[in-house]
């Protein structure tokens, strides 16, 4: 994987893997899952300045120190649902002929003629799309939740004072 710039060790590296096997399905394990694994990549390490600002964090670089399970599943959802966004967007140019269709299904009875663009549904991907924004807010809320800490504590729960 040398020709995409990402070290498949680092954090971020290792978080485009899974997404490409795992959640992608991609089982070409040639040339284009290096690739699409170094796309991911770019956009998993582009993408931290976002992740920061939804959850008060500072990672950045393609091996952020601290970024564990939780802020890597953040990451993760954010990825796909943008992934979902576009694949809407690209399905319905396709439907609107200003992008290239892989076809076309024809059903023909008699004098009758059903003809329809060979392309994934829109709806499909919206509908992936806004579950994806769903986990998203939820996971985002969840961590918020859990990791923040008091912003006033007082009596026997205040950390001791140095003297």
């Amino acid at each position: 994987m040398a020709h995409s710039g990402i070290n498949p060790q680092t954090n971020i590296g290792k978080l485009a893997e899974n997404i490409v096997d795992h959640d992608l399905g991609f089982y070409d394990h040639g040339e284009t899952r290096d690739t699409e694994v170094g796309l991911i990549s770019g956009w998993l390490e582009g993408h931290l300045g976002e992740l920061n600002t939804v959850i008060f964090t500072s990672f950045s670089g393609d091996h952020p120190p601290g970024l564990m399970l939780e802020e890597q599943t953040i990451l993760r959802e954010m990825y796909l649902s943008d992934y979902n966004r576009k694949a809407e967007r690209n399905a319905l140019r396709k439907i609107d002929g200003d992008g290239k269709t892989h076809g076309w299904i024809m059903i023909k009875e008699g004098d009758s003629v059903i003809k329809k663009p060979n392309t994934p549904t829109p709806k499909f991907y919206h509908d992936a799309y806004l579950a994806s924004q769903e986990r998203l807010k939820s996971l985002i809320y969840a961590y918020n939740l859990y990791q923040a800490e008091p912003s006033q504590v007082a009596g026997k729960d205040a950390p001791a004072q140095p003297k």
